[in-house]
């Protein structure tokens, strides 16, 4: 259960990260128009490729002060016609509803049971939507000066003076917690124009969220130093942080113990994070504690001190954000890990970090994040600081070039749909966010993710669980039928070489049990920055058992179409191809199958033996704008590869020196 409990339980962000902004139709500008008659749309299927293949722009331009205050209305238009919310549980593929007003806290014998072996978390995701909800009624009260929003905020939040508890239903203080306190963190900081009637019960509400539900769950659960990794779970830390949020806001005397542990927490996830422990929980999850951390942070006396002291932490963090996204679709990370495009929340994050370090290189990314991907927190972050971030817009994009990050490498051309990308994991620590995936190969390339992952960890028994968490659902190597089994890679090379091809070398060795003590599993990855538009892998073995037999699954991103001409395989969408070639050994038909646990990608799985235990495997992915039909030539001279345009004629680029 270790695995499931550190993974499952996370919503949607409401409104706008599982569903288009609803109400509102886009326009060749690419930014969202008000239409009062349209229904809102439906949740996206907890598929990968649903957010690529969804009608949200691509390269859109940048957002801008008078779009995002009219972002805000169109939400709280809406917001304000509900009466009912609709919740997504989109793990598992419910949508329950909760009347509005939710003045109590629902009963298990309330909800169905999710799945069949634990006590699923429904109230995380209520909370969830709840906040989006709130954030945006807020907005339009103090931002939009909206009377009406601001009385059903006041109205919904009182109404919490009616739950016994906030907690999940487990009976425990968690992220349902942190997200009513959150919200209420953010309506009381300014009790002006408050109902007195309705303040005095969102005070109340407040109060006994402190005291009855998290000083006895604080005093147990941080009463030892947060000494390891997994002490940093992001559950109790976005928690605690929430909680000394709401107690500083209230002023509760339990805020000075929790602000002093906060901060202590803090400290030990930033010296994790850029020491030898690489600390990290993924895209997805390192900006959902963010979230809450630099929201924290906002307000709190010490934050200069807090910045300057973190700061390479919190670069790191920027650093991975930016350069995990998917060319053209700023919005998207590659699904490397548990990484899901319904929790966008690092762009909140992002937002705030960006501001007060004035990182223009952040600033020009997030203002090209579609306006209908921006949670309302962010909406709110951008709009304080609008001019910054226009004038970010302008300056220079981030620098493209081979960067290491915690649980992955990325080498990328650029961030526009004609740039490619490929993200490599690099997993060096057992948090369980992360899978046993060292060298698996992402290609973004024209706003899709070309070579994917499942990208997810599926809870619910059955086969959808043994695909996402299975031998076929990474491209690393498959030994005698057995996946890694530990996150233990080690970088040995980050570079430019020569020729001007990024390149990097990752020793996968430690991953695999069973291995001979001088056994060597290498993958290297090259990818071309200048005429050549390949990206090359190379997986060389050494030292394995006589007749070894080694899998390699390539999954390509769903409803891309392949074929196989002259020993390699071919994904198109219609208007470019990617070709996928093989050295010694070809590519055909036979190699290719839908997993029973699939959610529709394909994926290609040969297989080839090393007699002697030993040998080298190369793959070559060339990506033909013009959707031909005839591959590039690769051919071997030695050890090295040479590659060379489907015309067979032009440069050769020749791979193998590293």
């Amino acid at each position: 259960m270790g695995l499931m409990k550190s993974s499952l339980g996370y919503p949607r962000a409401a409104l706008v990260l599982g569903v288009l902004a609803a109400g509102s139709v886009l326009t060749a500008g690419n930014a969202p128009t008000q239409d009062t008659s349209a229904p809102p749309q439906a949740p996206l299927a907890y598929a990968t490729s649903a957010y690529e293949l969804a009608p949200i722009p691509h390269d859109a331009r940048p957002w801008t002060r008078a779009g995002l205050r009219q972002a805000i209305l169109e939400r709280a238009a809406r917001q304000k016609r509900r009466g009912e919310l609709d919740v997504y549980y989109y793990r598992i593929g419910y949508t329950l509803a909760f009347p509005l007003p939710v003045a109590r806290r629902p009963t298990p014998q309330e909800l169905p049971a999710g799945i069949s072996t634990i006590t699923y978390p429904w109230l995380i995701w209520l909370s969830w939507d709840l906040e989006e909800r709130w954030r945006v009624l807020h907005a339009a009260w103090r931002v939009h000066d909206d009377p009406e929003a601001g009385r059903l905020l006041q109205r919904e939040l009182a109404a919490l003076a009616g739950w016994d508890r906030f907690y999940e239903m487990t009976n425990q203080a968690g992220l349902v917690t942190a997200h009513l306190a959150a919200s209420l963190s953010l309506a009381l900081a300014d009790s002006s124009n408050w109902d007195p009637a309705m303040l005095r019960q969102a005070r109340a509400a407040a109060e006994a969220l402190i005291v009855r539900d998290v000083w006895p769950w604080f005093e147990n659960e941080w009463s030892v130093k947060p000494d390891a990794p997994a002490r940093l779970h992001n559950i109790p830390v976005i928690t605690l942080a929430r909680s000394a949020q709401l107690a500083r806001v209230i002023g509760r005397p339990e805020a000075d113990a929790l602000e002093k542990k906060m901060t202590e927490v803090l400290g030990a996830w930033c010296r994790f994070r850029t020491g030898k422990e690489h600390h990290t929980e993924g895209t997805s999850y390192d900006g959902y504690l963010m979230d809450s951390v630099t929201e924290w942070m906002a307000a709190l006396p010490g934050r200069d001190r807090l910045l300057q002291e973190h700061r390479d932490a919190f670069r790191s963090l920027a650093d991975q954000w930016i350069n995990l996204t998917l060319p053209g679709r700023p919005d998207l990370h590659a699904p490397l890990g548990d990484v899901e495009p319904e929790m966008p929340f690092w762009s909140s994050a992002l937002l705030r970090l960006a501001r007060w370090y004035e990182w223009r290189d952040a600033a020009w990314l997030l203002t090209r994040v579609p306006t209908e991907r921006l949670p309302a927190a962010a909406v709110v972050a951008a709009l304080s600081d609008s001019r910054f971030f226009e004038q970010a817009s302008v300056s220079a994009p981030p620098v493209a070039a081979p960067r290491e990050h915690p649980h992955a490498v990325t080498l990328r051309t650029g961030w526009t749909s004609g740039d490619a990308a490929a993200m490599v994991s690099l997993t060096r620590n057992a948090m369980g966010h992360l899978h046993a995936d060292g060298g698996q190969v992402t290609l973004g390339w024209q706003n899709r993710f070309w070579i994917t992952d499942p990208g997810y960890q599926q809870y619910r028994p059955g086969a959808e669980r043994d695909y996402t968490l299975g031998a076929q659902a990474h491209n690393s190597p498959v030994i005698n039928g057995k996946a890694q089994q530990t996150p233990a890679a080690r970088l040995r090379a980050l570079e430019t070489d020569r020729q001007g091809w990024q390149h990097v070398a990752i020793d996968l060795s430690s991953c695999y049990d069973g291995l001979r003590e001088d056994a060597v599993v290498r993958r290297d990855v090259w990818l071309t920055t200048g005429e050549a538009t390949a990206l090359v892998v190379r997986d060389t073995f050494r030292s394995l058992t006589k007749d070894a037999e080694v899998g390699t699954s390539w999954t390509g991103g769903a409803h891309l179409a392949w074929a196989f001409v002259d020993g390699w395989a071919r994904l198109s969408d219609g208007e470019r191809a990617l070709w996928v070639g093989s050295s010694p050994d070809h590519l055909d038909a036979s190699a290719l199958a839908r997993h029973a646990g699939s959610r529709g990608p394909l994926t290609l799985t040969p297989t080839s033996r090393l007699p002697e235990g030993s040998g080298v495997r190369w793959w070559i992915f060339w990506r033909d704008e013009r959707a031909g039909w005839k591959p590039p030539v690769a051919r071997m001279d030695g050890e090295k590869l040479l590659l060379t345009p489907p015309t067979g004629r032009g440069t050769t680029w020749s791979l193998g020196d590293s």
